[in-house]
């Protein structure tokens, strides 16, 4: 299944909240307090079944039944479906849960907060390639130029490690910037240099569409992703897929962070003289210019 349809549903590629919001008007009240409940957390969906749905908005299952089929599903599994695909995709509408409308307490939360982050830095590094980390750490350090894409939440990594890699080599771009396209990049690259695409879900065309261009190109590309991805992969050389799931509506960037900060040191390691020396001048330069203090 392609990615859009995962972002949208299973029927005619609308999600389960537009067709409630089609039905509303004419929804007799046993279903409208299931579109309500749906509306307000359709996340739900994924994790409870039909009774279970059908208690929580104080109505029947066989409510249920007849609500999906309104909405054009032929059942409420793929309905379900619909929802946990969208869950999975990363929709933070689909990551609020019912159960946790209820106070949490603080400590708690902090608890499972920082157990989520250790375990998606765990799962990522444990299937991390060592020769992988190598031969990218290697590309990094020799390309002619470096490229750094990503949209919405993956625009600050990559100008994260834009911020890394320039402290010891040159010519190390973050795009598009405002007012271009990305086709006036693309124009001048080469299979000398490397691109680093970061596309975390909810994972934008623009992004693939680049990457199809710039394979097309023979320029390599460094892939880093999460578990959901599902097309653009063939497209790069190297893939590193890596945990997000947060515990609660938004996902989490601490395992991705980690991982280009690892990165970003092997690759000052590798620059040896010629990242020390560009690391000295760039501390010169600092002082002359008063950056700081």
């Amino acid at each position: 299944m392609a990615i859009g349809a995962r972002a949208h549903g299973t029927c005619d590629g609308r999600s389960i909240e537009a067709r409630i919001r089609d039905s509303y008007a004419d929804l007799p009240s046993s279903e409208r307090r299931i579109a309500d409940l749906i509306l307000d957390f359709p996340g739900d969906m994924a994790a409870y079944s039909a009774t279970e749905l059908a208690d929580l908005a104080k109505s029947s299952k066989a409510a249920v039944t007849r609500l999906t089929r309104r909405l054009g599903y032929s059942s409420f599994e793929e309905a379900r479906r619909s929802a946990r695909e969208s869950r999975d995709w990363g929709s933070p509408l689909y990551l609020i849960s019912h159960e946790r409308r209820q106070s949490v307490p603080t400590d708690s939360r902090l608890k499972e907060h920082l157990e989520a982050d250790f375990a998606n830095m765990i799962a990522t590094f444990d299937a991390v390639d060592s020769t992988e980390i190598d031969e990218i750490v290697d590309a990094i350090a020799n390309a002619r130029r470096v490229w750094l894409i990503g949209y919405r939440n993956s625009a600050f990594l990559a100008s994260y490690a834009r911020l890394q890699f320039i402290q010891v080599r040159d010519n190390v771009t973050v795009l598009p910037s405002g007012g271009e396209t990305l086709a006036e990049y693309l124009a001048s690259m080469s299979p000398d240099d490397l691109i680093i695409a970061i596309g975390f879900r909810r994972r934008v065309r623009p992004l693939r569409r680049f990457m199809q261009t710039a394979a097309k190109l023979g320029v390599p590309i460094v892939y880093l992703t999460d578990p959901t991805v599902r097309e653009s992969v063939s497209l790069a050389r190297w893939t590193l897929v890596i945990r997000v799931a947060g515990v609660d509506v938004f996902d989490s960037y601490s395992a991705a962070l980690s991982l280009i900060h690892y990165i970003s040191t092997a690759v000052v390691a590798k620059m040896d003289a010629t990242g020390r020396k560009r690391l000295k001048s760039i501390e010169t330069l600092h002082d002359q210019v008063m950056d700081f203090g």
